[in-house]
Parts: C-alpha cells; structure tokens; sequence
C-alpha cells in the first residue's frame, strides 16, 4: 500500500474517533508482530508513521507487512492483576475504513486485517 493510503487510513480512523488504539503490527523485516499503538495524526510524516510509541521509534510506511485490529485485547491494570479485556468495534473500525477508502483487508475471528502486503 502507497504511503498516501496509510496517511489516509490512520486519519480517517482518527477523525472517526473510535474507540480503540492496541493493535498488532507486523513488518516484513521482523518474523514475529509487534503489539503496539495506532500513531495520531502527528504522528504521520510524508513517508514514516513518527515515534508514537507503537514499535520503539520511527518506521516507514513501506516496512507494514499487516496491521491486526483485534476484536479485543487483555491488560494487566497494575503487576500481578488479574487479566483485563477490552473489545474494540471492528465493525465500526470497517465501516469508517470503507468510507476512507479502497483498502485490502480481512474480517476473522481475530479482528480486521488490513494489508500493506497481501501474500
């Protein structure tokens, strides 16, 4: 996917102001997803997503194998807590993503995936 379209993507889903932000990301250099953040508007350059927290500092567009939405996520509020879930609308979240735009993705069980690169 172009770097305009991410642009486009993260601020449409910004404007939407929906209620989420835990995401997992995976770059075609790393084997493994990252858990991590959706970056604010700010944080959005011409061809990088800035140090918003998500992966430990600035990264391009182009290195955005996938990026998961999950449908939910667990959280400690504080060490040796019991585990927390909160969900996440994804169906508002695909809604808000088709008025955005054109965009490959994939509705699971898991959540939305929405690809830089489809396999």
């Amino acid at each position: 996917m172009s770097n305009s379209k991410w642009r486009k993507l993260f601020s449409g889903i910004h404007e939407g102001a929906l209620d989420f932000d835990f995401s997992i990301w995976k770059l075609v250099n790393d084997n493994a997803p990252i858990k991590g953040f959706l970056p604010d508007i700010k944080q959005l350059g011409e061809n990088h997503v800035g140090d918003c927290g998500a992966l430990n500092g600035p990264f391009e567009f182009k290195l955005i194998e996938w990026l998961l939405i999950p449908k939910e996520h667990g959280y400690y509020q504080y060490e040796k807590a019991p585990i927390k879930y909160h969900k996440q609308d994804i169906e508002m979240v695909e809604r808000k993503i088709n008025e955005t735009g054109n965009f490959e993705y994939d509705v699971t069980s898991e959540g939305i995936k929405i690809y830089g690169y489809k396999p």
